[in-house]
This record gives C-alpha cells, structure tokens and sequence, in this order.
C-alpha cells in the first residue's frame, strides 16, 4: 500500500473513531439527563403523591358533586395559602386576591396616609400590622409590626377585606377609634390581648429633624431620623452645617432611630460613609439565586471622631438596624432597647388573577458575619421607655439617659 493510502486510512479511522467517542459521549449525556430527569419526576410525584391521591378520591367517591365543582378553586387556593404559611417565616405568604391589601396603593396619596397612620395586611382571617410609622397616632398608642388586630370596635374582621377593615378604622380627624390586639414578642410564652383607644389625626413627618442641646458648656446636636428616604443624607449633613454655623462647634452627636421602620438600603449605606473612612465594609446582602453583595463606605466621613449615641427601640427594623449594629460593632456604641429584628428582603410576584406571593429573596448580614433576622439588637445600656412620664410632660428619658453618657464619654 502506498504512502497517499495509508495516510487516507488513518485519517477516516480517526473520524471514525472522533464520531463513535462523540455517539458514546453524547449516549453518556442523554443516560445521565435521563436519571436527572427521572429523579426530578419521581421527587415531584412523591411530594405531591398525597394531595394528588385525596383530590382523586374525592373526585370519584365525594357525594356531592356540584358543591365539590363549586369550591375546587377554593380549594386550590387554600391548598397555596397553607403551603407557604408552612414555611414558619412570617414575611413569606401567599396572598389571595380578596385578601391582597390595598391599603399600601392608598397610602401613596393624600388621603391614604391620614388616621392612624399604620400599614396592614390580611392573612387568612388575621389582620396583621406590617408597619408603623413613626410619630403617628398608631406609634404614640405603642402598635407594633406583626401585632394582630381583631376588633375594630365592636366589629370582627375575620370575613372583611383589608379595605373594609380601612374603612373601619378611617374616620374624622381628632376622633377615637378602638382597637383589640393580640402581641406575640420576644420570649412571651402567652400573647397578650388588650384594647387600645388611638386617636386620629393627620400627619406631615419630616424625614430628619434636629435641635442643639447646651449641656455642662458643650454642645449637643440631636438627630432624629422618622424615615431613611433617597433624601435623608443631604439632609442630615445640612443640619449639622446649620448647627455649626449656629454654635460655631459641635461636640457629640445622638442619631435617634426609634421608631424607623421604612427602610432604603442605599441610602443607609450613604450615610454610614459619612461616619467611617473610605472602603470600609458596612453591610452583605446573601441570596439564594444570585451572587452575594457586599456594601463599602464611598462618601467623605467628615462625622468619623465625633462621640456618637444611637438611639433605637423594638421599631427600628431593617436599614435602621444596619446603622444601629454597624456603629454598635466598630465602636462599641451605647444602644438604647432592643430591636425589632427584621433583616431581610422579600419579593412580591403579582399573578393575572389578582393574587400575589410575597416571598423572602435575600437578608442582610454585618461585616462580622452577623444575621439578626427574628432576633435583635442587643443594647450595650438598656434603658425602658418611661411613657407614663412622657405622658405628664414630655419627659424623653431615653434621650436624657443618652445626654448623660454621652458627657461621661467626654469627661
């Protein structure tokens, strides 16, 4: 055989031999997709064999044939309310279409956001607090996140909607409604049950507001944050150049965030970078369906050596938190009460039939490492509200407790 031949065979036995390794390979990719597959299916069937065998026997033996046609969308829809609420994670939860609040559309206008001044939910028959604004009726009557309401006077609510119970509780400015709660917080064995009178009224609540205490010579500058908004940076830097431009010299800050529950991660982290050098980690975000993210300090920390008080209660939640524990790990910071412990995200999936899922997507941990989501802050200095002194004369014993460490920081 010649040369020019014997090169020819070599050459088709190793196409030959590169298209029975690719047949083989690609069997191998197509044997493996199959168990992958299989498994997929069996894991699906066995998840679902019960609800499958029980809708089957109701469909053939069930006696009442037109009442089980009538309900089957009920059914369904049950079925999905009880198979997330399963969970355990109180801020995931399967919203049907009667149920879907409304009351968060209607606090984006005028009128929405008179009265009391609290956002709720309806999950299954419970009314539930979702948030509480501060300095509203709802905040001065000590509402919390997650309180169950379950009498708006001397009517029920388990068979109204979230817009009915609204429009029982909305009513003319300065009169009083009355509220049935149920509480389970922290480590209660027993909810507690109790009426609330909350008086309503129409609220304007700045985002930042401040004022300078004078105090054995040294100034003080006061910052209370009701809402961490795009804009509440800005602000608070124009604040302090206010102060200084009055007092001439600032000598310690107290950052209030009691009662912060609105939260905007973007701008918490704007306004940590005001208070620690440039690149500092602040704040990771960790999900489940997308790379981790972590938050550095970017802006000028023209507030870094000023001594500092945070103040915070079982309302401050979420981008307050992630203040709160930042100042709390870098510099040791007093902290006032515990938190609510709300450090995580979720998303809302709108479905045609105007049902909704909202549903957890990531939570937030420290540069340490640390989640406090269901748990709290815990405070270096604990101090309790003092409300029946709040009451005769708007007495903040909290805040006059902060100016007192704050002067024994400084001497």
């Amino acid at each position: 055989m010649n040369n020019k031949n014997s090169h020819k065979i070599y050459i088709l036995d190793a196409i030959l031999f590169i298209v029975f390794g690719m047949i083989i390979w690609g069997g191998l990719m197509i044997w493996k997709q199959d168990i992958v597959l299989n498994k997929l299916i069996e894991k699906h069937e066995s998840k679902y064999t019960k609800f499958s065998t029980i809708d089957e026997i109701l469909e053939r033996e069930y006696y009442d044939e037109e009442l089980l046609k009538k309900s089957a969308g009920d059914m369904v829809e049950w079925a999905l309310v009880w198979y997330v609420w399963a969970i355990g994670d109180p801020h995931t939860v399967y919203l049907k279409e009667e149920n879907n609040t409304e009351l968060e559309n209607e606090l984006k206008n005028e009128a929405g956001f008179a009265w009391i001044w609290a956002v709720i939910e309806k999950q299954e028959s419970d009314v539930i607090i979702s948030d509480v604004l501060k300095n509203s009726p709802a905040a001065r009557a000590w509402l919390l996140p997650l309180d169950r309401i379950y009498m708006v006077e001397d009517q029920t609510l388990e068979d109204l909607t979230a817009t009915e119970v609204v429009q029982l509780i909305r009513w003319e400015k300065w009169t009083e409604v009355n509220l049935f709660i149920e509480r389970e917080w922290k480590n209660w064995e027993e909810p507690m049950r109790f009426w609330v009178p909350i008086v309503r009224d129409d609220v304007n609540i700045p985002s930042v507001t401040s004022e300078v205490f004078e105090k054995d010579w040294k100034n003080l500058l006061y910052l209370e944050i009701s809402i961490i908004s795009e804009k509440t940076t800005s602000l608070i830097l124009e604040e302090v150049r206010d102060a200084i431009q009055s007092v001439k010299k600032i000598d310690w800050i107290i950052l209030d965030l009691r009662g912060n529950t609105w939260w905007y991660l973007e701008e918490a982290v704007k306004l940590l970078g005001h208070f620690f050098p440039k690149s500092t980690p602040l704040v990771k975000s960790k999900y489940k369906a997308y790379e981790d993210s972590e938050y550095i300090s970017k802006w000028m920390w023209e507030l870094w050596n000023y001594p500092i008080v945070i103040l915070v209660d079982q309302l401050t939640a979420s981008a307050g938190e992630i203040i709160a524990l930042k100042f709390q790990e870098e510099w040791k910071t007093i902290i006032w009460m515990q938190t609510f412990g709300k450090w995580s995200i979720q998303a809302v999936e709108d479905f045609k039939d105007g049902s909704s899922l909202k549903y957890t997507v990531w939570k937030w941990y420290s540069p340490n490492n640390v989640n406090i989501d269901k748990e709290w802050i815990t405070p270096d200095i604990e101090v309790e509200r003092d409300y029946e002194k709040y009451k005769e004369d708007w007495t903040d014993n909290q805040l006059e407790a902060a100016k007192e460490e704050l002067l024994k920081e400084i001497k």
